[in-house]
């Protein structure tokens, strides 16, 4: 409304603000939200908000020339949902810059890339913060080496999450199905799987003559979203990470004792550190400062031979039950063509109609967990299966424009940041 040069598109169902040459049916490739672009392709499409950056000095575009990012944002009231760009923009700059000749036809619709001709065309928006290394000792004219405890196929990082929007085509309304509540606060994994023993003489020359020694044993392994926290054997006073605390071993120590060998959990740690700060800016949980609790969404059991099996949503709450600890709220579980009785004629009709709902049905909320007023980050929808777990996630508009200003601002998101480790020391 009341823009004449103005018009929305859609894109996997996100809201695209895009100029008035712009036609139906023109393949264009779209860049998602909180992506940073190549410096090179904005100043080769005018596209920075620096003039003397781009290509023609007279052009100033709207791309912060330092972050690059695409933002979610309103224009004339309107959600923007991504930024896209004709193909022609991408095949002329393979060429005029790159030196290379790209072609980008109907057969590539759909197709997911970041690099063109090994050029990084864009990337997630990090924000790179120092942290301390926990494995970094002070060694005079010598490398510590640490002894590792990890064995082969036992411990598993987080599952990363695709977006819904993206991925409707995989859910069939004969689906097993669980809606649960999306949480704003930091991963965590805690597992009791196989790890190496701690070496010693004794064992290493039992060995040479011939004695079989058993060398692993089950015990804790516990992690953040990227980090394995006690991979080494270290001296246990070395510490460190985001919050110059391990938030993550006081989460690991209550849960390691309920856990039975082959058992690994995976949850969300929201509200305050110890020491009062924010585990996600505004997002208290209902915490009082200094407190935080956690969620379980996933629990699996790991073989020792390394096959990993998937609890279902029902297990999993009756874990939780059983523990006397709190699964992320469910909204829904069940098959998918009961949620809403959706009647259509075709697949297509019913995947978009299907996921319309969910948008109406539960995002734009406020979170009901918090004190304070503050947006619920949306949904995560699970296909029960028993050996891949698949999940995929549905994020408020609102909740992706509040990230973008707390961005904006330097407020750093743990899920967002990367750490910089200081020294990375050698591995035994």
């Amino acid at each position: 409304e009341n823009a004449d040069r103005l018009q929305i598109a859609s894109c996997y169902s996100n809201n695209v603000i895009t100029g008035m040459n712009t036609k139906k049916g023109d393949l264009m490739v779209y860049f998602p939200l909180e992506s940073t672009i190549s410096t090179e392709f904005l100043s080769y499409t005018n596209s920075l908000d620096n003039a003397e950056m781009n290509h023609d000095k007279t052009v100033k575009g709207f791309f912060s020339y330092k972050q690059r990012r695409v933002k979610a944002l309103k224009l004339r009231g309107e959600k923007s949902e991504g930024y896209i760009v004709p193909v022609s923009q991408l095949e002329a700059f393979s060429k005029d810059v790159l030196g290379k000749k790209a072609v980008f036809d109907e057969s590539h619709v759909g197709q997911d890339f970041d690099e063109i001709n090994g050029h990084m065309l864009c990337q997630k928006y990090v924000i790179f913060v120092n942290t301390p290394n926990p494995n970094k000792k002070k060694t005079k004219g010598s490398l510590k080496k640490y002894e590792s405890k990890l064995v082969d196929n036992q411990f598993r990082l987080h599952y990363d999450t695709e977006q819904l929007k993206r991925n409707m085509f995989k859910i069939s309304p004969t689906d097993l199905i669980s809606i649960t509540d999306k949480l704003h606060g930091t991963s965590f994994v805690v597992s009791n799987v196989l790890i190496k023993k701690k070496s010693n003489i004794f064992n290493k020359i039992a060995k040479l003559i011939g004695f079989d020694i058993k060398d692993t044993e089950y015990g804790m392994l516990y992690s953040s979203r990227c980090v394995i926290k006690n991979q080494n054997y270290l001296d246990p006073k070395d510490n460190g990470g985001f919050y110059k605390e391990d938030l993550w071993k006081l989460v690991a120590d209550r849960l390691y004792p309920l856990m039975k060998e082959g058992i690994s959990v995976y949850g969300e740690i929201v509200g305050y550190t110890p020491s009062g700060g924010w585990i996600q800016r505004d997002f208290d949980y209902g915490m009082n400062q200094g407190n935080y609790d956690f969620y379980i969404y996933r629990v699996t059991y790991t073989s020792a031979t390394g096959d990993v099996y998937e609890f279902s949503h029902n297990q999993v709450k009756e874990w939780c039950k059983k523990h006397d600890v709190k699964m992320v709220p469910e909204f829904y579980y069940g098959y998918a063509k009961d949620l809403w009785n959706i009647r259509v004629d075709g697949q297509d009709d019913w995947h978009d109609m299907f996921l319309q709902m969910a948008i109406n049905t539960y995002l734009e909320k406020d979170c009901t967990i918090c004190k304070n007023k503050v947006p619920s980050e949306g949904v995560v929808l699970r296909k029960d299966n028993v050996h891949d777990y698949e999940a995929f996630k549905l994020k408020s508009f609102r909740f992706l424009e509040k990230e973008s200003k707390d961005l904006d601002t330097g407020v750093v998101d743990i899920e967002s940041a990367q750490a910089i480790v200081e020294d990375t020391e050698e591995t035994l």
